[in-house]
């Protein structure tokens, strides 16, 4: 099919339109799949704002499937009738559906990013750990098309060249953009260096810290989670939340109430909704923390094997740990001790006494407060401890900059981010010593490139996903990295001018006929 062929036919605008709409839905429906670590995460999020249980993934990979149907069905149905009978009149639905689609889908997408923006960062962490595969493969591309991009610059050339300048527009834009392209691929691997190149030899394997113990593999901030934790060899330590009683007793809880993660709807049905703090221990260790967990297996582990269902039926009936019980648990096991403290407000009997119980109760333990970890940048969380307890770890829970961390070294000992930080960011703390913890990292590709990066601590619900990983994934040192983009360029280089070459000659014999 010829070029004026192609211009022949009449509707092409909705052929490209119809081409656009459906690798936009193909786009969101490889976001989703790449989301896929995440996804008991995501619907468990999303439940908790509801207050209703939801397969929200499902819901969205569905809601893409059925107009990403309607795209192929449409573009293979227009493309057969455009080569046939060289044109194609849409309807009116076919003409405004495509359009009204594609507006009203971006903008939700964009939405439910923006909503769940540390998922959303996965994506692109995803694309960059196999970005070298994926450049690779664009310039080994890019080398193969050489031999036909050449022969059609070569007619363009000629083309510009018999008319002015000015009046072959069309075809100096698609000179400019195919060089342009050719540019962009090859220097993009050099500019855009991911974080899985070593600049230095490879940093110590980052250790594991159960986040609210082993979370998704049993129930959250209770000592079954905790012992699921001690299974895996790369675990450190684990991190709890802590909160206070109404009658002064500190107790494990990350959520304000006790509805998603206790049987209080049943057992106390008329206060279902009160914060868990307005709750004496006495009625809060009435509560079954367990069952929860066994009865919707948020995470799929009961129902894919991983958590064995006769174990998984020892978690019904488990009670709210208190802080001593974590306390103990801990130092029995000389486990790291992270954790975050959830005071309650000014109406509360215990506001003012709520750090000092907390650390008073850390120190008379006997438990190791060199490891003990507490981010935080509450001051008088903060002047508490360097008075009564210097030894604790305090980390500053955020990203700061380099600067900003350094000023403050007397306060703190680590950097406690939700992996707030660029590449070169991570790099900078790494050279300069300074100890970092990630949290929560689900995918076993971002735990590799933060391997890379220095990091010394990552935070995770699944330890068994990390527990088994040695060093022979995917990493290059910079040299060798370097090497390969430089070779390649210097092979397309050579390419044009061997093809160059030969196409001259061709036109010597050509005309020597």
């Amino acid at each position: 099919m010829g070029v004026k062929s192609l211009q022949r036919r009449k509707g092409k605008k909705w052929i490209i339109l119809y081409i656009i709409y459906t690798i936009n839905f193909l786009i969101f429906l490889f976001y989703i799949v790449l989301l896929e670590p995440y996804w008991g995460d995501i619907n468990f999020t999303v439940s908790g704002w509801i207050n209703s249980d939801i397969n929200i993934v499902l819901i969205i990979a569905l809601i893409i499937i059925i107009p990403l149907g309607y795209g192929v069905i449409l573009l293979s149905f227009k493309l057969k009738k455009i080569i046939k009978h060289n044109e194609i009149k849409p309807c009116l639905i076919n003409k405004i559906a495509p359009i009204v689609l594609l507006i009203l889908y971006n903008f939700l997408i964009i939405l439910l990013l923006e909503l769940l923006e540390d998922y959303a960062n996965v994506i692109f962490q995803k694309i960059e750990y196999y970005s070298f595969f994926i450049f690779f493969g664009l310039d080994i591309t890019l080398i193969a098309l050489l031999y036909p991009v050449l022969k059609i610059f070569r007619q363009l050339k000629n083309r510009i060249l018999k008319r002015h300048l000015s009046s072959d527009r069309k075809g100096l834009t698609i000179l400019i953009c195919t060089i342009g392209v050719y540019i962009l691929v090859f220097s993009l691997p050099l500019v855009l260096i991911p974080s899985n190149v070593l600049y230095y030899n490879l940093p110590p394997e980052p250790k594991l810290i159960a986040h609210r113990g082993a979370s998704h593999l049993a129930p959250e901030n209770t000592i079954k989670a905790g012992e699921a934790a001690l299974e895996y060899d790369l675990v450190e330590g684990w991190e709890v939340d802590i909160q206070i009683s109404y009658d002064g007793v500190p107790f494990l809880m990350h959520d304000d109430t006790l509805t998603r993660t206790t049987n209080v709807s049943e057992h106390f049905p008329s206060r279902k909704d009160d914060y868990a703090y307005n709750f004496n221990i006495s009625e809060l260790r009435e509560l079954d923390a367990g069952s929860w967990f066994v009865n919707k297996d948020p995470f799929g582990v009961i129902a894919n094997g991983i958590v064995p269902k006769a174990k998984a039926e020892t978690f019904r009936g488990i009670k709210i740990p208190t802080f001593e019980e974590v306390l103990n648990f801990t130092k029995d096991n000389n486990y790291i001790l992270d954790f975050d403290a959830y005071r309650p407000p000014v109406s509360h009997p215990y506001h003012e006494d709520f750090y000092e119980i907390l650390i008073n109760m850390t120190i008379n333990s006997g438990i190791n407060l060199r490891k003990v970890m507490i981010p935080t940048q509450n001051s008088e969380w903060i002047n508490l401890i360097n008075n009564l307890a210097p030894e604790i770890l305090l980390g500053w829970g955020g990203s700061p900059k380099l600067e900003e961390y350094q000023s403050s070294l007397i306060n703190y000992s680590y950097i406690n981010t939700g992996d707030g930080y660029s590449n070169e960011e991570y790099r900078i703390l790494n050279e300069a010593n300074i100890n970092v913890m990630v949290w929560t990292i689900e995918a076993v590709e971002r735990f590799y490139q933060l391997w890379c990066l220095g990091v010394d601590w990552v935070k995770t619900n699944s330890p068994y996903k990390f527990n088994n990983l040695d060093s022979t994934f995917l990493h290059f040192p910079i040299g060798s990295y370097t090497t390969i983009w430089v070779a390649l360029g210097i092979t397309a280089l050579c390419s044009i001018r061997i093809i160059k070459t030969e196409l001259i000659e061709k036109k010597k014999i050509l005309k020597n006929k």
